[in-house]
């Protein structure tokens, strides 16, 4: 397995993981803002499935006839448009229709290989991630590690 395969693998399996907590949250407490920078659980889930289904049609360039309503979506709405486009991303890595994304930005182009955009996919979700484990543990919800290796172990045959 190459190492793209396994980062497309750790972030559905962590992504998974964190959602076993939030799922059984209360709507207080998947809305509970915990700072004015932080926001709210519910804030990071719709910021990450807007990004990913922005990302994925900026690099496919299928342009859906209408965005979704994510800031009215429920957290099970969220969390399965994250899933969906997660798994997308990750069928990518075997099917590639592009192999270079141009990011436009202050007169510049900048080239960003698929590898390049991956990373940053997980990246990004490990990040706000972070935030949301956070907000968990400010809930007083016990979360184990999601690092890459604790994946590796639990994932090893």
């Amino acid at each position: 397995m190459n190492l793209l395969e396994r980062l497309g693998e750790y972030l559905i399996w962590t992504d998974a993981a964190i959602w076993e907590i939030v799922k059984d949250l209360s709507d207080e407490e998947f809305d509970r803002s915990f700072s004015k920078y932080g926001g709210s659980i519910r804030k990071r889930y719709t910021h990450l499935a807007e990004d990913a289904w922005e990302w994925y049609h900026d690099w496919t360039g299928k342009v859906p006839e209408q965005k979704p309503d994510f800031q009215n979506m429920t957290r099970e709405q969220l969390f399965d448009s994250l899933s969906d486009y997660s798994h997308r991303f990750i069928e990518m890595i075997h099917h590639r229709a592009v192999r270079k994304f141009e990011i436009e930005t202050t007169g510049k182009t900048i080239p960003l290989s698929f590898d390049e955009f991956l990373f940053h996919i997980v990246n990004h979700a490990t990040y706000h991630r972070g935030q949301i484990v956070m907000g968990l543990r400010m809930l007083d919800r016990d979360v184990d590690m999601t690092d890459y290796v604790p994946y590796r172990i639990s994932t090893a045959e």
